[in-house]
């Protein structure tokens, strides 16, 4: 009797630990995709009948961003591009983005390391986002509205 007691306080025993062992695998540090600004922001301009411009912001929730850069000539070819990658952080209204990469799509096709930073004030309405400041090209953003795919 005494054996079967032991073996009864042993499984019982293993059991607790194993079950308290196994919990939920959701990491309750990890960023969730709830917040509004996360996504892909699209935006177009045109100038004339020459030439298309498209910008993208695509926000992630691991505070990493892009930005794609598109200018289209008449013949609706590809005249100039890039996405530029990095870091941002936002602070009410205000992003500041910290780009370290540079990838060209036209012509050579380089890439390489940079430390730009910019800060763009911006506002979300109607699931549109606003962007005003600076772009990479120094041609600035007012009010431009992005919208997101």
């Amino acid at each position: 009797m005494k054996k079967l007691n032991l073996w009864l306080f042993l499984s019982l025993f293993v059991a607790a630990f194993t079950l308290t062992a196994c919990g939920s695998d959701d990491d309750d540090n990890k960023p969730t995709d709830t917040n509004p600004l996360f996504g892909r922001w699209e935006a177009q301009q045109s100038f004339g009948a020459s030439t298309n411009i498209s910008y993208a912001f695509v926000i992630g929730a691991d505070k990493k961003i892009s930005y794609e850069y598109r200018m289209y000539s008449a013949g609706g070819g590809l005249h100039n591009g890039y996405i530029l990658t990095g870091t941002y952080q936002v602070n009410g209204q205000t992003v500041t983005v910290n780009f370290t990469k540079f990838q060209r799509l036209t012509d050579d096709r380089e890439t390489f390391e940079q430390n730009d930073q910019y800060v763009y004030t911006y506002k979300l309405e109607n699931n549109k986002l606003y962007i005003s400041g600076d772009d990479t090209n120094g041609k600035e953003f007012k009010n431009t509205e992005f919208v997101k795919k």
